[in-house]
């Protein structure tokens, strides 16, 4: 075990050793992107801006901190962001600087359902009176500048209203757009929307989405608002409803500095250095803690319930009934056949989306019906490897068929299908990972929050990676001792 964990350390440090890029580019405008590769946010308006040139690498990715890496490991050549994404001193730390910035701004403002109109009406109002009196401008003086960066703590509106609350879908968890720090939602955006409450003296929801899951989560009425950076379309109009732009933000150009001092420190020193960043700064540890815990519950109850509806499903595939067993078959293949994200969203979005079932209940729901269909066909190839002169013999010796299933046959066949059905369990455990996607804060979840606020990779995957390992083994050694042993004559 000892061992393993640490191969798995030694794999992860060669990884995050990859060669950075040594020098910087000159860029004075976008005509000196030609040839090189360009990395910006997926669905951003820099993506659709720069997605018609052929003369450059386009290279998508889903957070700030994923095309931040891609910079500095030397895989991208220029990354396109916000003009405050990476502040003074994520630039220092990452030996990064803005080459050139776009004269043009980009409108950013809040996405609505389309039957939130008063919604919009009040957050519209809110902005006016922010403007009127001040209060915008020394909003934006402390969040569009560095002097966020220079502070520890921070405050805001308490969230402390009564009623319905806005279920506000964050599609950023960088600073100063929108972050957490020790569980508490912190930045521009999030500031302006308790503004919002605070008028309408509704209390806040936030919940973290991806893009895609966050524009379905407003669609179908799962969030009231979206937030987080959003640049507005004629595209998104015809579909959702928006505030008045807040800010027009200005794309920079990154790219790596080849006149910054990088530390000199010996890789033991940046680890310790980096291991106290990630998990110790605002206490980042409880994170991981919280999303282990999120894993573990999901997994085991998905297991339990799963381990249920797959005898009842197996006792169809057995029925002498043509319909029972045919619908039997035409759910594994179904389950077969459908990848689990695909499935988890249409449980979220489409089947729960009007229950108000809690997200983590429905990811319990959905890997319990993927895992019911794979261990029926493990409950019907263990039980039916043993062979009938088993029971047969059972029967001879006087055992009523209840006793000789129990006491014969079913040890057997849990000794035989014990191997599959832990391949099952481990199969589902790392499936949960996907839980993200509807707003779930589990084990891989709270490594990307750490990346968020760190932009930095290696410590926070370690941890992730070593607690899964971790979680696999113990099922192995759970089952292990709960295994009927043989008995010795």
């Amino acid at each position: 075990m000892k061992k393993t964990i640490l191969g798995i350390l030694s794999v992860l440090v060669l990884l995050s050793c990859g060669g950075k890029q040594q020098h910087s580019l000159e860029l004075n405008g976008e005509e000196d992107l030609a040839g090189l590769r360009v990395a910006v946010s997926s669905g951003s308006c820099y993506e659709l801006e720069l997605s018609p040139r052929t003369d450059i690498t386009l290279m998508r990715y889903n957070t700030d901190s994923d095309i931040l890496q891609a910079l500095v490991n030397g895989r991208a050549d220029v990354a396109v962001q916000d003009e405050v994404m990476y502040n003074v001193l994520v630039q220092r730390e990452n030996g990064i600087k803005i080459a050139f910035k776009q004269e043009q701004g980009f409108p950013t403002a809040f996405m609505f359902r389309q039957d939130e109109g008063d919604l919009v009406q009040a957050m519209n109002e809110v902005q006016r009176r922010m403007i009127e009196d001040g209060s915008m401008k020394r909003l934006k003086d402390f969040w569009l500048t560095d002097r966020y960066a220079q502070e520890t703590q921070y405050t805001h509106i308490p969230n402390e209203m009564s009623g319905n609350p806005i279920r506000v879908a964050l599609v950023s968890d960088s600073s100063p757009i929108s972050f957490q720090v020790e569980g508490e939602w912190y930045g521009i955006e999030t500031d302006l929307l308790r503004e919002l409450g605070k008028a309408v003296r509704r209390p806040m929801d936030f919940k973290r989405y991806d893009l895609g899951s966050a524009l379905l989560a407003v669609k179908t009425g799962v969030a009231d608002v979206l937030c987080g950076c959003i640049f507005v379309t004629p595209e998104r109009e015809e579909s959702y409803l928006f505030s008045e732009p807040y800010h027009y933000f200005h794309p920079a150009y990154f790219v790596v500095d080849r006149e910054a001092k990088m530390s000199g420190e010996g890789f033991l020193k940046k680890l310790i250095s980096s291991t106290k960043k990630n998990l110790i700064t605002e206490n980042r540890w409880k994170y991981i803690v919280y999303g282990l815990l999120e894993t573990v519950k999901i997994s085991f109850l998905a297991i339990l319930l799963g381990s249920l509806l797959g005898m009842v499903l197996y006792g169809m595939a057995r029925s002498r009934r043509h319909a029972l067993r045919s619908l039997a078959k035409a759910y594994n293949g179904f389950m077969a056949g459908i990848p689990e994200l695909v499935l988890l969203l249409i449980m979220f979005y489409v089947v729960f989306a009007k229950s108000g079932l809690a997200s983590d209940l429905v990811a319990v729901v959905t890997f319990a019906l993927l895992f019911a269909s794979g261990v029926s066909g493990i409950y019907a190839a263990s039980l039916e490897s043993v062979p009938r002169g088993q029971t047969e013999a059972g029967l001879a010796l006087g055992f009523t068929r209840v006793q000789t299933f129990f006491n014969i046959v079913l040890p057997q066949a849990i000794r035989r299908g014990l191997p599959l059905y832990r391949g099952q369990c481990v199969s589902l455990l790392k499936g949960t990972s996907i839980v993200g996607y509807i707003a779930i804060q589990d084990l891989t979840r709270a490594g990307d929050l750490i990346r968020s606020r760190t932009f930095d990779a290696f410590v926070p995957l370690a941890v992730v990676t070593i607690l899964y390992f971790v979680l696999v083994w113990l099922i192995g050694l759970l089952l292990h001792i709960a295994s009927p042993k043989k008995k010795v004559l």
